[in-house]
């Protein structure tokens, strides 16, 4: 009984060094990375709004509301979906269907895209909103807040499109895992083609007897 509690126990403890393994190879991921920077990202920009942005229910963005709400939104959006796509990406490797993974990615590259696209709309919209604020009338802790916003937005662009782009380069990669064409490699759904084993002296035509 001994020797089999010892055995269970090496199990278990081979068991957790794999699970932990595992956790460090879906951290060392690009895409993970990338992911995790950005969500983080969206946390400081609507957490600097919602805390310096507002004096007496009034945007400090030139008293613009539709500049900090539509800054709080989107962030605060794009920070549940980018949990939503770290807890996928852990879990990927047991999405085995080809098309389920294809319109998983297809919502990656098209969120991103989207999300990019709204991040420089409000890049744009915050800092001409800045640009017309008095800033005479604000605290230096609330004018650091929302400059860093402004500064935050735009990396958000620059990340939301990187994030697109590798999305699309997967999708392209899964469409060619299904066809069964591995690109470049001259093979067909994995396998090589059968080499060319005529043999000329040997060779018999089709109608011969």
């Amino acid at each position: 009984r001994i020797q089999i509690l010892f055995e269970v126990y090496k199990m278990d403890y081979a068991r957790s060094f794999a699970h932990n393994d595992t956790i460090m190879d879906f951290l060392r991921q690009p895409k993970v990375i990338l992911r995790f920077i950005t969500t983080f990202i969206m946390m400081l920009i609507f957490s600097c709004v919602l805390d310096k942005g507002y004096v007496s229910n009034v945007c400090l963005y030139n008293g613009k509301q539709g500049a900090c709400n539509f800054t709080v939104g989107i962030s605060v959006i794009a920070f549940f979906v980018g949990i939503f796509f770290l807890v996928l990406t852990f879990f990927w490797d047991r999405i085995q269907n080809p098309v389920t993974r294809k319109y998983v990615v297809f919502v990656d590259f098209v969120y991103c895209g989207f999300w990019a696209f709204l991040f420089f709309i409000d890049f744009c919209y915050i800092t001409d909103s800045w640009r017309k604020t008095p800033k005479a009338v604000i605290p230096t802790h609330a004018k650091n807040n929302l400059q860093f916003t402004i500064i935050c937005s735009f990396v958000s662009i620059v990340l939301l499109a990187f994030q697109s782009f590798m999305a699309f380069k997967e999708m392209n990669d899964i469409q060619n895992e299904a066809s069964g064409f591995e690109s470049g490699s001259g093979n067909y759904g994995g396998q090589p083609f059968p080499p060319h084993t005529e043999n000329a002296g040997n060779y018999q035509g089709p109608y011969a007897s």
